[in-house]
């Protein structure tokens, strides 16, 4: 990252699409709730060894490679994150002191973080409770992302399910290390991606056009 760019991040403070976090040797559970949030409105960005203020106090040199390599551990985890993600966060070198930089896109899902949903609303991350709240969150992301229409009637058989196995192996060599996919059932995998999801607006369940996309044998049946 350009050090000027930085530098004006770090004036300007925190927003709706901006946090800083103030990190030891690990990272803890708040930064992964701005994750979600983030994820879950318009992405944004993370900077940990900053503090709230934007004072950079930077995180031990010597542990931010492993810092980086659970943060991609815990995203990656199912139990924990629900869909999983993929981030690749960046370690970067300001006036002398370390600071992991983590972008985050925003998702066409819906996610959660330990079977908690979180909201970015100005610039805190908020726990959603209230079931018509997360059902406009759901709407919200379904307006927005044309992949995410579901189409009901779509079973695996209409998938090239031969293709999973490689799927499987690139997720495990992301994480350097045992991935939770390879235990999963096939229908388990594309529901934990993020492939198979309700449509809030008619109740229906199924598919969406995102697997359809990816692994339809035929995409003849999406036609209009």
């Amino acid at each position: 990252m350009d050090q000027e760019k930085l530098r004006t991040i770090l004036q300007i403070g925190e927003t709706i699409a901006v946090e800083f976090k103030r990190c030891s040797n690990r990272i803890e559970n708040d930064v992964y709730q701005s994750v979600c949030s983030f994820l879950n409105r318009f992405g944004g960005d993370i900077y940990l060894g900053v503090e709230d203020d934007g004072t950079v106090c930077g995180v031990p040199e010597n542990a931010a490679g492993d810092m980086v390599k659970n943060f991609i551990k815990i995203i990656s985890n199912p139990n924990m994150f629900t869909p999983t993600i993929y981030l690749s966060p960046e370690i970067i070198k300001y006036e002398g002191k370390t600071i992991i930089h983590i972008h985050i896109p925003v998702s066409a899902e819906v996610h959660s973080f330990k079977k908690e949903v979180y909201d970015r609303v100005d610039d805190a991350d908020v726990k959603v409770t209230a079931t018509a709240q997360l059902a406009m969150m759901y709407i919200r992301k379904q307006n927005r992302f044309t992949e995410k229409q579901i189409y009901p009637y779509i079973s695996l058989e209409d998938f090239r399910l031969d293709l999973l196995p490689r799927i499987r192996k690139m997720a495990t060599n992301n994480i350097e290390g045992v991935h939770s996919w390879e235990s999963m059932s096939d229908e388990e995998l594309l529901r934990s991606a993020g492939l198979y999801g309700k449509d809030r607006a008619t109740g229906e369940s199924g598919y969406n056009l995102a697997a359809v996309m990816l692994l339809g044998n035929d995409c003849k049946y999406i036609d209009s």
